[in-house]
């Protein structure tokens, strides 16, 4: 019974390294984009630990052995990934799309909605093991209280960096889109629409680009 329960917290925390690895990989996607102004260093420093535990104490069974090898392989590969941006951007030659990140604002929504899906899948995990978080209060693997992750954030965070991502790509900047601005703008136009609408009217914001220009479009559910 003592092997068979080190196996299967071995599996859980393995299960937990590919959470982070994805989202790992989606906060260095936003930090390039400038969605996010610092680099996740201590999410990847959190990664690298679990990863340094494993490489000093390899697991003896094959199948968890050969698990952990193809996540560390992920993670290296991804380090070197950003280690080449990073430099680039130092010497002024970085160009989102040589990262791929040229997005349109559907694939800005996208990554929302895979971001989502790591918080249920987190969420998850955390239940199995009997630590499962209060709504909105996410928890680390020892159960111990840890803040939301940022690039989730609020409806508003998603929508104020969706509007910076897509102002970027049109070359407009960001000029003085602060969030507290956005947030001014979202209410002044939810109150007009429900001035004519009725106060119940549920109002939802998405970004578009028209005519080359990113805009805030709202839409009455």
């Amino acid at each position: 019974m003592r092997g068979f329960r080190d196996n299967r917290e071995i599996e859980e925390e393995l299960a937990e390294l590919d959470l982070n690895l994805k989202r790992l990989r989606i906060e260095y996607e936003q930090f390039f984009r400038g969605v996010l102004r610092r680099e996740p260093l201590v999410l990847r420093g959190k990664v690298q630990k679990v990863v340094n535990r494993f490489m000093s104490t390899p697991p003896r069974n094959s199948a968890i052995k050969f698990r952990f090898n193809s996540l560390n392989a992920r993670f290296q590969s991804q380090q070197q990934q950003w280690g080449r941006t990073l430099r680039e951007m130092e010497a002024g030659t970085y160009k989102g799309h040589q990262f791929k990140l040229k997005l349109q604002a559907q694939e800005e929504e996208e990554r929302m909605r895979e971001i989502a899906q790591l918080e249920r899948e987190e969420q998850a995990l955390a239940a199995r093991r009997g630590t499962a978080p209060a709504k909105g209060e996410p928890r680390t693997s020892s159960g111990t209280s840890r803040a939301p992750a940022k690039p989730a954030g609020s409806a508003l965070d998603q929508l104020h960096g969706a509007l910076l991502s897509a102002r970027s790509r049109t070359g407009q900047g960001a000029g003085d889109l602060t969030r507290e601005r956005l947030a001014a703008l979202v209410k002044r136009q939810t109150e007009a629409i429900r001035a004519k609408r009725g106060a119940d009217t549920k109002v939802k914001f998405k970004v578009v680009i028209e005519d080359n220009k990113a805009k805030l479009k709202a839409t009455v559910a």
